[in-house]
Protein backbone atom coordinates (compact mmCIF):
# COMPACT_ATOMS: atom_id res chain seq x y z
CA UNK A 1 0.00 0.00 0.00
CA UNK A 2 1.32 3.31 -1.15
CA UNK A 3 1.39 6.64 1.50
CA UNK A 4 -1.33 8.04 -0.46
CA UNK A 5 -3.34 4.96 0.06
CA UNK A 6 -2.63 5.36 3.54
CA UNK A 7 -3.86 8.66 3.66
CA UNK A 8 -6.91 7.53 1.80
CA UNK A 9 -7.66 5.07 4.66
CA UNK A 10 -7.00 7.53 7.48
CA UNK A 11 -9.63 9.41 5.57
CA UNK A 12 -11.74 6.97 5.63
CA UNK A 13 -11.85 6.23 9.55
CA UNK A 14 -12.49 9.79 9.62
CA UNK A 15 -15.37 9.86 8.19
CA UNK A 16 -16.55 6.58 10.13
CA UNK A 17 -15.96 8.44 13.20
CA UNK A 18 -18.04 11.28 11.64
CA UNK A 19 -20.88 9.09 10.89
CA UNK A 20 -20.78 6.76 14.13
CA UNK A 21 -19.62 7.81 17.35
CA UNK A 22 -21.38 8.12 20.76
CA UNK A 23 -21.71 10.26 23.83
CA UNK A 24 -20.64 8.01 26.72
CA UNK A 25 -21.01 10.69 29.38
CA UNK A 26 -25.01 10.36 28.50
CA UNK A 27 -25.99 9.53 31.65
CA UNK A 28 -28.60 6.45 30.50
CA UNK A 29 -25.29 4.45 29.17
CA UNK A 30 -25.02 3.57 33.11
CA UNK A 31 -28.72 3.14 33.81
CA UNK A 32 -28.79 0.04 36.24
CA UNK A 33 -31.24 -2.79 34.29
CA UNK A 34 -34.44 -3.61 36.59
CA UNK A 35 -32.42 -7.47 37.33
CA UNK A 36 -29.14 -5.85 37.47
CA UNK A 37 -28.53 -6.70 41.45
CA UNK A 38 -28.74 -10.42 40.62
CA UNK A 39 -25.87 -10.28 37.55
CA UNK A 40 -22.35 -10.80 37.10
CA UNK A 41 -20.15 -7.54 36.04
CA UNK A 42 -18.81 -9.61 32.80
CA UNK A 43 -19.48 -12.81 31.25
CA UNK A 44 -18.37 -15.94 33.65
CA UNK A 45 -16.45 -17.87 31.75
CA UNK A 46 -14.16 -14.88 31.35
CA UNK A 47 -13.61 -15.06 35.14
CA UNK A 48 -9.69 -16.78 35.63
CA UNK A 49 -11.45 -18.73 38.36
CA UNK A 50 -14.16 -20.61 36.17
CA UNK A 51 -14.19 -23.82 36.62
CA UNK A 52 -12.11 -24.21 39.57
CA UNK A 53 -12.31 -25.83 43.05
CA UNK A 54 -12.50 -22.19 44.30
CA UNK A 55 -15.51 -21.15 42.06
CA UNK A 56 -17.47 -24.43 42.84
CA UNK A 57 -17.43 -23.37 46.76
CA UNK A 58 -19.01 -20.00 46.19
CA UNK A 59 -22.47 -19.34 46.10
CA UNK A 60 -24.03 -17.22 43.24
CA UNK A 61 -24.11 -14.20 45.07
CA UNK A 62 -20.20 -14.80 45.96
CA UNK A 63 -19.41 -15.19 41.95
CA UNK A 64 -21.04 -12.12 41.16
CA UNK A 65 -19.70 -9.97 43.48
CA UNK A 66 -16.16 -11.76 42.26
CA UNK A 67 -17.05 -10.82 38.46
CA UNK A 68 -17.59 -7.30 39.50
CA UNK A 69 -14.16 -6.90 40.73
CA UNK A 70 -12.59 -8.88 38.37
CA UNK A 71 -14.34 -6.71 35.57
CA UNK A 72 -12.74 -3.27 37.69
CA UNK A 73 -9.53 -4.75 37.26
CA UNK A 74 -9.50 -5.63 33.73
CA UNK A 75 -10.91 -2.36 33.09
CA UNK A 76 -8.23 -0.64 35.34
CA UNK A 77 -5.63 -2.43 32.75
CA UNK A 78 -7.41 -0.91 30.03
CA UNK A 79 -7.75 2.60 31.05
CA UNK A 80 -4.04 2.67 32.26
CA UNK A 81 -3.14 1.03 28.62
CA UNK A 82 -5.40 4.01 27.10
CA UNK A 83 -3.52 6.54 28.93
CA UNK A 84 0.14 5.26 28.47
CA UNK A 85 -0.72 5.31 24.49
CA UNK A 86 -2.17 8.87 24.61
CA UNK A 87 1.49 9.94 26.26
CA UNK A 88 4.10 7.63 23.82
CA UNK A 89 1.55 8.83 20.57
CA UNK A 90 1.34 12.55 21.16
CA UNK A 91 5.06 12.86 22.21
CA UNK A 92 6.00 11.07 19.17
CA UNK A 93 3.70 13.57 17.02
CA UNK A 94 4.66 16.47 18.81
CA UNK A 95 6.22 18.27 16.03
CA UNK A 96 4.18 16.56 13.60
CA UNK A 97 2.14 18.36 10.43
CA UNK A 98 -1.07 18.45 12.57
CA UNK A 99 -2.74 18.55 8.76
CA UNK A 100 -1.70 14.80 8.15
CA UNK A 101 -4.46 12.49 7.62
CA UNK A 102 -3.14 10.36 10.22
CA UNK A 103 -2.31 13.02 12.48
CA UNK A 104 -5.75 14.44 12.62
CA UNK A 105 -7.10 10.16 13.04
CA UNK A 106 -4.48 10.66 16.20
CA UNK A 107 -6.25 13.48 17.27
CA UNK A 108 -9.71 11.83 17.02
CA UNK A 109 -8.35 8.69 18.70
CA UNK A 110 -7.12 10.56 21.73
CA UNK A 111 -10.77 11.96 22.25
CA UNK A 112 -11.75 8.76 22.05
CA UNK A 113 -9.84 7.27 24.67
CA UNK A 114 -10.52 10.10 26.84
CA UNK A 115 -14.06 9.32 26.71
CA UNK A 116 -13.78 5.81 26.92
CA UNK A 117 -11.86 6.03 30.41
CA UNK A 118 -14.33 7.81 31.52
CA UNK A 119 -17.09 5.71 30.30
CA UNK A 120 -15.06 3.03 32.14
CA UNK A 121 -14.72 4.68 35.17
CA UNK A 122 -18.23 5.55 35.80
CA UNK A 123 -19.78 1.83 34.14
CA UNK A 124 -17.43 0.18 37.16
CA UNK A 125 -18.66 3.46 39.47
CA UNK A 126 -22.28 1.86 38.40
CA UNK A 127 -22.11 -1.05 39.50
CA UNK A 128 -20.48 -1.16 42.92
CA UNK A 129 -17.34 -1.92 42.51
CA UNK A 130 -13.33 -0.18 42.22
CA UNK A 131 -10.33 0.11 40.81
CA UNK A 132 -7.29 -2.06 42.91
CA UNK A 133 -3.87 -0.65 43.22
CA UNK A 134 -1.41 -2.24 40.97
CA UNK A 135 2.16 -3.39 41.78
CA UNK A 136 5.02 -1.28 41.87
CA UNK A 137 6.43 -2.62 38.84
CA UNK A 138 3.94 -1.83 36.54
CA UNK A 139 4.01 1.32 36.95
CA UNK A 140 7.80 1.57 36.19
CA UNK A 141 6.96 -0.08 33.39
CA UNK A 142 4.52 2.05 32.28
CA UNK A 143 6.77 5.16 32.89
CA UNK A 144 9.07 2.87 30.36
CA UNK A 145 6.71 2.67 27.62
CA UNK A 146 4.84 6.05 27.45
CA UNK A 147 8.47 7.73 27.01
CA UNK A 148 10.90 5.34 24.98
CA UNK A 149 8.84 3.14 23.07
CA UNK A 150 8.91 3.94 19.37
CA UNK A 151 6.44 3.94 16.47
CA UNK A 152 5.76 0.05 15.55
CA UNK A 153 6.06 -1.33 19.11
CA UNK A 154 4.11 1.43 20.64
CA UNK A 155 1.36 0.26 18.23
CA UNK A 156 2.16 -3.35 18.45
CA UNK A 157 1.32 -2.81 22.42
CA UNK A 158 -1.35 -0.66 22.59
CA UNK A 159 -2.93 -3.09 19.72
CA UNK A 160 -2.71 -6.61 21.39
CA UNK A 161 -4.74 -4.96 24.12
CA UNK A 162 -7.20 -3.48 22.14
CA UNK A 163 -7.45 -6.98 20.49
CA UNK A 164 -7.79 -9.06 23.51
CA UNK A 165 -10.31 -6.61 24.96
CA UNK A 166 -12.28 -6.66 21.48
CA UNK A 167 -13.11 -10.69 21.72
CA UNK A 168 -13.67 -10.34 25.77
CA UNK A 169 -16.12 -7.36 24.78
CA UNK A 170 -18.12 -8.65 22.00
CA UNK A 171 -18.79 -11.50 24.69
CA UNK A 172 -19.86 -9.16 27.47
CA UNK A 173 -22.23 -7.08 25.19
CA UNK A 174 -24.46 -10.56 24.39
CA UNK A 175 -24.36 -11.93 27.47
CA UNK A 176 -27.54 -11.23 29.02
CA UNK A 177 -26.04 -12.38 32.25
CA UNK A 178 -24.06 -9.22 32.53
CA UNK A 179 -25.05 -5.85 34.07
CA UNK A 180 -26.81 -3.26 31.79
CA UNK A 181 -24.08 -0.53 31.92
CA UNK A 182 -20.91 -3.57 31.55
CA UNK A 183 -22.86 -4.34 28.41
CA UNK A 184 -24.01 -0.73 26.96
CA UNK A 185 -20.03 0.40 27.41
CA UNK A 186 -18.53 -2.80 26.13
CA UNK A 187 -20.77 -1.99 22.96
CA UNK A 188 -19.39 1.58 22.42
CA UNK A 189 -16.03 0.23 22.98
CA UNK A 190 -16.25 -2.39 20.43
CA UNK A 191 -17.52 -0.33 17.82
CA UNK A 192 -15.54 2.43 18.33
CA UNK A 193 -11.85 1.04 19.03
CA UNK A 194 -12.46 -1.09 15.91
CA UNK A 195 -11.24 2.00 13.88
CA UNK A 196 -8.21 2.63 16.32
CA UNK A 197 -7.39 -1.02 15.82
CA UNK A 198 -7.33 -0.32 11.73
CA UNK A 199 -5.24 2.74 12.21
CA UNK A 200 -2.72 0.75 14.77
CA UNK A 201 -2.60 -2.05 11.76
CA UNK A 202 -1.82 0.53 9.07
CA UNK A 203 0.72 2.30 10.91
CA UNK A 204 2.64 -1.16 12.27
CA UNK A 205 2.46 -2.12 7.95
CA UNK A 206 4.07 1.59 6.98
CA UNK A 207 6.24 1.61 10.00
CA UNK A 208 7.88 -1.94 9.11
CA UNK A 209 7.98 -1.21 5.28
CA UNK A 210 12.12 -1.35 4.33
CA UNK A 211 12.78 -1.86 8.11
CA UNK A 212 16.30 -3.70 8.70
CA UNK A 213 15.31 -7.76 9.93
CA UNK A 214 17.43 -6.82 13.28
CA UNK A 215 14.93 -4.03 14.36
CA UNK A 216 11.82 -6.26 13.10
CA UNK A 217 13.20 -8.54 15.69
CA UNK A 218 14.05 -6.28 18.17
CA UNK A 219 10.34 -4.79 18.21
CA UNK A 220 8.89 -8.20 17.57
CA UNK A 221 10.30 -9.38 21.22
CA UNK A 222 9.42 -5.75 22.82
CA UNK A 223 5.82 -6.29 21.17
CA UNK A 224 5.24 -9.82 23.21
CA UNK A 225 7.15 -8.81 26.44
CA UNK A 226 4.95 -5.54 26.69
CA UNK A 227 1.78 -8.17 25.78
CA UNK A 228 3.11 -10.07 28.62
CA UNK A 229 2.82 -7.73 31.23
CA UNK A 230 -0.61 -6.56 29.75
CA UNK A 231 -1.91 -10.03 29.92
CA UNK A 232 -0.42 -11.00 33.45
CA UNK A 233 -1.68 -7.12 34.89
CA UNK A 234 -5.28 -8.82 34.45
CA UNK A 235 -4.65 -10.74 37.57
CA UNK A 236 -4.38 -8.51 40.62
CA UNK A 237 -4.03 -10.46 44.40
CA UNK A 238 -5.70 -7.72 45.75
CA UNK A 239 -9.22 -8.43 44.13
CA UNK A 240 -8.87 -11.58 45.81
CA UNK A 241 -7.87 -10.61 49.04
CA UNK A 242 -10.57 -7.83 48.86
CA UNK A 243 -13.10 -10.73 48.67
CA UNK A 244 -11.55 -12.93 51.75
CA UNK A 245 -10.03 -15.92 49.58
CA UNK A 246 -7.02 -17.61 50.29
CA UNK A 247 -4.64 -15.99 47.69
CA UNK A 248 -2.06 -19.14 47.41
CA UNK A 249 -5.14 -21.60 46.94
CA UNK A 250 -6.42 -19.16 44.38
CA UNK A 251 -3.10 -18.63 42.27
CA UNK A 252 -2.98 -22.70 42.61
CA UNK A 253 -6.26 -22.68 40.85
CA UNK A 254 -6.00 -19.96 38.45
CA UNK A 255 -2.31 -21.51 37.24
CA UNK A 256 -3.82 -24.89 37.01
CA UNK A 257 -7.24 -23.75 35.15
CA UNK A 258 -6.84 -24.97 31.71
CA UNK A 259 -10.31 -23.25 30.69
CA UNK A 260 -8.77 -20.15 31.97
CA UNK A 261 -5.67 -20.35 29.57
CA UNK A 262 -7.91 -21.30 26.62
CA UNK A 263 -9.74 -18.05 27.08
CA UNK A 264 -7.07 -16.20 27.16
CA UNK A 265 -5.87 -17.80 23.85
CA UNK A 266 -9.24 -17.59 22.16
CA UNK A 267 -8.88 -13.77 23.06
CA UNK A 268 -5.70 -13.57 21.23
CA UNK A 269 -5.73 -15.25 18.48
CA UNK A 270 -6.99 -12.46 15.80
CA UNK A 271 -3.77 -10.01 17.39
CA UNK A 272 -1.39 -13.19 17.17
CA UNK A 273 -2.82 -13.85 13.50
CA UNK A 274 -2.04 -10.59 12.79
CA UNK A 275 1.43 -10.76 13.83
CA UNK A 276 2.29 -14.05 12.19
CA UNK A 277 1.10 -12.66 9.18
CA UNK A 278 3.38 -9.57 9.67
CA UNK A 279 6.23 -11.15 9.84
CA UNK A 280 6.11 -10.35 14.08
CA UNK A 281 5.97 -14.01 15.51
CA UNK A 282 9.87 -14.90 15.72
CA UNK A 283 10.68 -17.99 18.25
CA UNK A 284 11.48 -15.68 20.68
CA UNK A 285 8.11 -13.81 20.82
CA UNK A 286 6.48 -17.13 20.48
CA UNK A 287 8.24 -18.47 23.75
CA UNK A 288 7.19 -15.42 25.65
CA UNK A 289 3.34 -15.30 24.35
CA UNK A 290 3.73 -19.72 25.35
CA UNK A 291 4.59 -17.60 28.91
CA UNK A 292 1.58 -15.83 28.57
CA UNK A 293 -0.74 -18.37 28.11
CA UNK A 294 -2.01 -16.32 24.90
CA UNK A 295 -0.50 -19.18 22.56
Amino acid sequence: MTSSDSDALFKALLGSATRLSFDPRDPLVYEPGSNDSRLHGMTPEWSPLFGTRTWAGMSEDERIRLTRCEVAQFLGVGIWLEMGLQVALLRKNHSSDPARPDVKFLFNECADENLHSLMLVNAVDSIGSRFYPRDRILSVLGFLFRSFAWEEAAYGIVLAGEEIFDVMQRDWMASENVAEPIRRTSYIHVVEESRHMVFARRKIRDRLAGTSSLRRYFSSLVIAIGTHVIAKSLINRRVYEDLGLDWNAVKLDIDANEHHRMMFRKAAEPFIEFMNKEGLLNSSARWVYRKSNLL
